[in-house]
């Protein structure tokens, strides 16, 4: 089991009722310490422990000395190491971290598989090249552009990590201490993004009712289920694994719709949330509290994301005109991506330009019912919202 954990370099054996610890090097020099922990049976998940912390701290650049010292001795000042560790050594320190992170419930498995091994993979060709934090998060930015969600996001995962690994002693802090996570030092390293962000492109509400009557059309128990899955995301604005997590609830009598999703990512865990239909004509007419509350209709069978699951859905080739593709076609050809997510733009499309709601519901209501930060809202929707909102729904409701 040790071996597995840290290689055939490094083996123990009992040396006067305690462990002694050899280490083999590249250049066939050996080093020996002895730990203070005794050599039973039942402290064999201690000695494991102890020899794997003391790996870590040897192949970030200090003497086998050092690092037993780090652990057992007084000197708690450890010399600052000259040597970049090594990239296994890296890599081993990254899946301990994720492990933690899973465990501890501060990310999903499905997070850590995904985004998190993503940004492993921008900087793992050139591990052996990462002699500080400074170079291993330039690496990261690489090829990436300056400001963009990727590069955000890669940087943000990375530095956790290292903050990490330096908290577990398996870094030196001198060398590998990250700057703090909304610094303007971490920010440069994401870069600023030139010119606008793009903007989300939304269904209109003609082409969520055609695409709502093909649906229709298909008239099977399948194609009932999504046609559920669809009203909800466009009535609601949810992301399309929302659906999986809403309930209603009945405060002072009146029925409001809520969704218990949390996402788990690196900064934290978002809030159950409540969410408003919008049109509000739609939710009655759609009978979509109801339907909610009584299960009534099934959500559909699906393998991986509901997104996917539905885009796969939409696009299916049948004997009837495929509506999907047709609006995708033609809005493709003004130079617009539509996706299954433009049904949840959408919300945001009609809340703020629609003049039933655009001057009564402002930004930062919108954000929360979208389930995103204020600022995330404004980076994506801005150009949409009208001059004055949130004073005009102030002056609304002040008279």
């Amino acid at each position: 089991m040790l071996r597995i954990s840290i290689g055939p370099a490094w083996s123990i054996k009992e040396q006067s009722g305690k462990v002694k610890i050899t280490v083999r090097f590249s250049d066939k020099s050996k080093s020996y310490a002895t730990i203070p922990i005794p050599w039973l049976p039942a402290r064999s998940r201690d000695i494991e422990d102890a020899i794997i912390k003391i790996s870590n701290l040897v192949q970030g650049g200090r003497t086998l000395k050092e690092a037993v010292e780090a652990l057992y001795g007084t000197n708690k000042k450890v010399p600052v190491s000259v040597k970049a560790p090594s990239s296994q050594l890296l890599k081993n320190c990254w899946e301990e971290f994720g492990r933690e992170r899973v465990k501890n419930n501060k990310i999903k498995q499905t997070t850590w598989d995904t985004d998190y091994a993503k940004s492993l993979k921008k900087i793992e060709p050139v591990l052996d090249q990462c002699v500080d934090v400074d170079t291993l998060l330039n690496f990261a930015g690489d090829n990436l552009e300056a400001g963009c969600r990727s590069r955000q996001i890669a940087i943000q995962n990375l530095a956790a990590w290292l903050r990490w690994s330096v908290s577990k002693k398996y870094l030196d802090p001198q060398r590998w201490t990250p700057p703090a996570e909304k610094s303007k030092e971490i920010k440069d390293f994401i870069g600023e993004k030139v010119g606008p962000r793009k903007e989300g492109v939304p269904l209109y509400d003609d082409e969520i009712l055609k695409i709502i009557d093909y649906l229709e059309e298909i008239n099977t128990k399948a194609a009932k289920s999504w046609t559920y899955v669809w009203k909800l995301i466009c009535c609601y604005g949810l992301r399309p694994h929302e659906v999986q997590f809403l309930s209603v609830k009945e405060i002072r009598g009146q029925k409001n719709v809520y969704c218990s999703y949390q996402k788990r990512s690196g900064s934290g865990i978002t809030d159950t949330r409540e969410v408003f239909g919008l049109h509000p004509s739609w939710e009655k007419d759609w009978n979509l509290i109801h339907l909610i509350e009584t299960g009534e209709i099934p959500l559909p069978s699906f393998t991986g994301g509901v997104g996917e699951a539905l885009r796969k859905y939409l696009i299916k080739k049948r004997e009837i005109k495929n509506v999907w593709s047709e609006i995708v076609q033609k809005r493709k050809k003004k130079g617009e991506d539509v996706t299954t997510y433009s049904a949840r733009h959408a919300w945001a499309w009609r809340v703020h330009t629609d003049q039933r709601y655009c001057n009564k519901i402002n930004t930062r209501v919108a954000a929360s019912l979208l389930g995103h930060s204020h600022q995330t809202h404004l980076d994506y929707y801005g150009s949409w919202v009208p001059t004055g909102s949130i004073r005009s729904s102030l002056n609304d409701l002040l008279g």
